[in-house]
């Protein structure tokens, strides 16, 4: 797995509070061992801040009872959720406050299942693409600004293709995703190649839901959801609005996704026939 501070705050929180409450102590407990208050616990374990490496080893990890052969492991995680991951070099106008935290749980994810219905999905984008769609949204950015929001989406890639088990994407999309011309007909045909030739690839899947089929669960908008490396973290899921995103957690939220998902899959052309249909779709524009 790629090393995500993000991901490692999210792995840390989800532990410390499983310990917590497999030694049946409440926050409060936690607290006076720290000398804290409990709203600082309260941080810690919802990946707001990173517990302190001394606090893990001096305090935490014995109160809670972990075999000292695993404390080298718990260390290791803090040390890096406490590192600055490449993408908070930016500034916000090329990656917004609310964005940052996605790319940060995208980059340490094992696997992302992704419903679009109006755009390629930024991970299968050509720079080119990426380019118009950044030119053309409601941001008003001026071209050095464009220039570093399309640097971040071409840097967000290389999760596809890290030596360390690289990202595995699902990605359903709506016929309109194919047929929105976005910048140039050179430009729509480069990408849909592209994306021709990402799907190609062992640990990627391309779907498509042709208009012709009607009304489907999609239709009440994109999403994401993202699935992590540890059998025990039921995931994230994430939808994006204009003035932000969602970040949803709470079980039901994530299984009404993720059957919405399921029920696009089997709805959509299989693989293979999405990859005809997207072929012939290219042709047009060039």
């Amino acid at each position: 797995m790629a090393s995500s501070p993000t991901v490692w705050r999210r792995w840390l929180a989800h532990e410390l509070t499983r310990l917590r409450k497999e030694a049946t102590l409440e926050r409060g407990d936690v607290a006076k061992k720290l000398r804290c208050s409990p709203q600082k616990v309260g941080h810690i374990e919802t990946a707001f801040v990173p517990p302190k490496v001394r606090d893990l080893e001096e305090i935490l990890l014995p109160l809670f009872g972990v075999p000292e052969d695993r404390w080298p492991y718990y260390l290791q995680a803090a040390r890096d959720a406490r590192k600055k991951g490449w993408w908070e070099s930016y500034e916000s106008e090329a990656l917004p406050d609310w964005f940052s935290p996605f790319v940060g749980l995208e980059q340490g994810a094992s696997q992302i299942r992704i419903y679009e219905a109006q755009l390629i999905p930024g991970l299968l984008q050509t720079r080119e693409y990426a380019r118009a769609v950044s030119q053309r949204g409601t941001v008003e950015r001026h071209q050095e600004q464009i220039d570093q929001h399309v640097e971040v989406r071409m840097s967000r890639q290389k999760s596809l293709t890290r030596e360390d088990k690289p990202l595995r994407v699902w990605a359903v999309l709506d016929e309109a995703v194919l047929r929105r011309s976005v910048g140039s007909r050179e430009v729509m045909h480069e990408q849909l190649v592209h994306l021709n030739s990402m799907s190609k690839r062992p640990k990627i899947t391309v779907q498509v839901i042709p208009f012709e089929y009607g009304a489907h669960p999609g239709m009440i908008g994109r999403f994401q959801v993202l699935d992590f490396p540890w059998a025990d973290d039921p995931g994230v899921t994430y939808v994006e609005h204009r003035a932000g995103a969602l970040y949803l957690e709470e079980p039901g939220e994530i299984e009404a996704h993720t059957v919405a998902f399921e029920h696009l899959c089997a709805l959509a052309l299989s693989p293979d026939d999405s990859t005809t249909m997207i072929e012939s779709v290219a042709k047009e524009y060039s």
